[in-house]
């Protein structure tokens, strides 16, 4: 009990990384544990929050921050466990009952959803800070206003909302549910891929079908990944409320359809796939996308419609995940109109319901962050975006790319034929970062024809959605997440990944800011040369042998006592292992660089492990989950990333390092016999 209490109380203030200026003033709480266990005093100070890391660099702030640190790394870890024989249980043993999975929400839990509160918590305050049109960009104040009016949507009258919510389908149709009692759909006229474009064309919605329209080509194909849902009961039961409540539906009615909805859901996601657009896609012409898919899928007509021209010679095409458009054809010819109408039109009324339970404030800004990312992002980044951060990431990304071009440049990677390898350090030397704060973008010229209504947050709701009609554009990179965009040959790093004292800090040992930031980098790096299609025919054989090494190493590993199956994906298996490896090299040289007087700022407080240990442990803490049973066994085969605890597992046990760090036998489980290894086996 008393481990669990400490434990959330030192991952709030590690993870909250805000220890405000007037804590320390009043001398509240130095003693560990008690500093943010008090929710009234919490909400006393927060209009006065500010940043310790702007304000105050003392050697007793360092203290807190480290102390805070130390708590929360050591409330995850289990200690008491051998880390050669499972360092993921070690690292993390802990983190179940600190952060539990429920059957409900969250069905997960892991170390990015510490980081969204924050960042979230941080687009909250700056969307209720008062609009000033002497400070505030005319954005700004546009999106300030659909903010203050969301907050009063629950004050529409049922009869008017319900009246604007059946306009709305009447835009693209007729919904069947709908019909009158004696009044008979007009099922002859439901044409699926027309209704679907349609709604792509005025609402930029991906129902079934997405198009996406990229400098590379238009790409088409299936939408972003939805997962099935673990209870069926209790998903049509919201579905069933929300046609009797909002669109006026009979119970009965409104039951039987949600059960139909509910089976058509689970069967467009059964063969979806978590792949980012553009990877593994297919090349097509329009003749050969006709040829597959028509007349039941007819993709060419879908595309014309949504960009409102013809498709012509000069436009190059790609299919997105074909097996789900493969899949569409076996079920979508088995179940009737009238089901395939009513899913349609519910999935574009998903985005107009109004939450009447909950915070407001939540879903508010639940809303805005949807509908407004970039200009959020841009916001947080010039509040919280100082100098002293950026430059800070920009110098380890520096010292990422030094440390791959020494793996390519080292004698174990002599397979490469020096024409290949060559390339490959021209790739790396070319990649660039940028923070996605889309300081490129020009927002006030975004914005200017977007006009919004006092009290009218529906209307104001469909004219953001439709205001940038054609919304066919790549979109940003996720929230949290850091990812390679090969278009413009560089690395997006979320503005959500700034947040500092989560990570790493500059209080912290530059252990755990190699352990987590750069091995985030150092994982997407890896992705921009993981292309082999341009290799020499020698290189590519022995690659093939490498990745293969890689697909049975990791079909032997086991969670819960099931191997994982056999995956021809190995892309992401190997850029983890490559990112360990490049960052630790990276760490290994700061060590080596460093004086002997500063060895002691690379330990933490009553941690007793040295500093090349702590920073496989904050690698593996940034992979701590939990998920609900029901829930892992469901999605475990529609995911392409091996389980976090597994890719934990995997890229160490072929680290010779971390082997030596923690002194394990030859025999240990951390310790693979057969070590995979990609361009080199040890730099250090």
């Amino acid at each position: 009990m008393f481990a669990m209490k400490n434990a959330s109380v030192a991952t709030a203030a590690a993870a909250a990384g805000q220890l405000v200026l007037l804590i320390l003033i009043a001398g509240i709480g130095c003693a560990q544990g008690h500093l943010l266990s008090q929710p009234a005093m919490e909400l006393r100070i927060q209009a006065q929050e500010q940043l310790i890391s702007q304000h105050n660099d003392s050697a007793y702030v360092q203290r807190l921050m480290r102390l805070s640190k130390s708590a929360e790394m050591r409330n995850y870890m289990q200690p008491e466990l051998e880390p050669c024989d499972n360092f993921y249980a070690y690292s993390c043993g802990n983190w179940p009952k600190i952060n539990p999975a429920n059957t409900a929400n969250p069905r997960e839990t892991n170390y990015e959803q510490v980081l969204v509160k924050g960042y979230h918590h941080k687009q909250q305050r700056l969307l209720q800070r008062p609009a000033d049109a002497a400070v505030d960009a005319d954005e700004v104040l546009k999106l300030k206003e659909f903010f203050a009016n969301c907050l009063h949507f629950r004050q529409t009258p049922l009869p008017v909302y319900r009246q604007q919510l059946l306009e709305i389908v009447a835009e693209f149709g007729h919904m069947p549910v709908l019909a009158l009692p004696g009044q008979q759909w007009p099922a002859d006229e439901f044409d699926w891929v027309a209704t679907v474009a349609r709604i792509k064309r005025k609402y930029g919605l991906d129902i079934i079908l997405r198009l996406q329209v990229s400098p590379a080509g238009i790409y088409v194909g299936q939408p972003q990944q939805i997962l099935p849902q673990p209870n069926r009961q209790g998903r049509a039961a919201t579905i069933a409320d929300q046609l009797e409540r909002y669109l006026g539906v009979e119970t009965q009615l409104a039951q039987t359809t949600s059960l139909q909805i509910t089976r058509m859901e689970d069967l467009v996601a059964q063969y979806m796939r978590d792949l980012p657009v553009g990877v593994l896609a297919r090349p097509r012409t329009p003749e050969e996308l006709d040829a597959l898919y028509s007349p039941v899928l007819n993709l060419t007509q879908y595309i014309e419609l949504v960009l409102e021209r013809p498709l012509n010679a000069n436009d190059t095409l790609y299919e997105h995940v074909p097996s789900y458009q493969a899949h569409l054809l076996d079920f979508l010819t088995n179940i009737s109109p009238q089901m395939h109408a009513n899913y349609i039109y519910h999935e574009l009324l998903q985005h107009f319901y109004f939450e009447w339970s909950g915070s407001v404030v939540e879903h508010c800004t639940s809303k805005a962050r949807s509908l407004f990312p970039e200009l959020l992002d841009n916001m947080v980044l010039g509040e919280y975006g100082d100098a002293a951060t950026l430059s800070d990431i920009e110098a380890v990304w520096q010292e990422i790319k030094r440390s791959f071009r020494d793996l390519l440049e080292n004698d174990t990677a002599d397979w490469l034929a020096l024409p290949t390898r060559t390339k490959l350090l021209d790739q790396i030397n070319a990649t660039h970062l940028l923070v996605n704060g889309h300081a490129d973008v020009n927002f006030t010229q975004t914005y200017e024809r977007l006009e919004l209504k006092t009290r009218d947050y529906l209307q104001n709701l469909r004219a953001v959605l439709s205001h940038d009609s054609l919304k066919t554009k790549l979109p940003a990179a996720p929230l949290t997440t850091a990812s390679y965009d090969p278009v413009e040959n560089r690395v997006l790093l979320p503005v959500a990944l700034l947040q500092p004292n989560y990570l790493w800090s500059r209080y912290y040992p530059r252990a755990l800011r190699y352990g987590s930031l750069g091995t985030l980098l150092a994982h997407e790096l890896a992705h921009s040369i993981e292309d082999v299609s341009h290799w020499d025919a020698p290189s590519l054989r022995d690659y093939y042998k490498r990745w293969a090494c890689f697909k049975e190493q990791y079909g032997r590993l086991r969670l819960n006592g099931e191997y994982l199956p056999k995956n021809d994906l190995q892309a992401e298996n190997i850029a983890d292992n490559l990112a360990v490896q490049v960052s630790y090299h990276a760490y290994s040289k700061y060590l080596k660089e460093l004086a002997p007087s500063a060895l002691a700022s690379e330990q933490l407080p009553q941690l007793t492990q040295n500093p090349r240990q702590l920073f496989f442990i904050s690698y593996a803490q940034f992979w701590c989950t939990d998920s609900n049973e029901r829930f892992r066994d469901r999605v475990s085969l529609l995911v392409s990333h091996t389980p976090n605890a597994l890719r934990v597992l995997g890229s160490l046990s072929n680290l010779g390092a971390f082997q030596r760090d923690f002194a394990c036998s030859s025999g240990s489980p951390m310790t693979s016999a057969q070590k995979c290894q990609l361009y080199g086996i040890s730099l250090d």
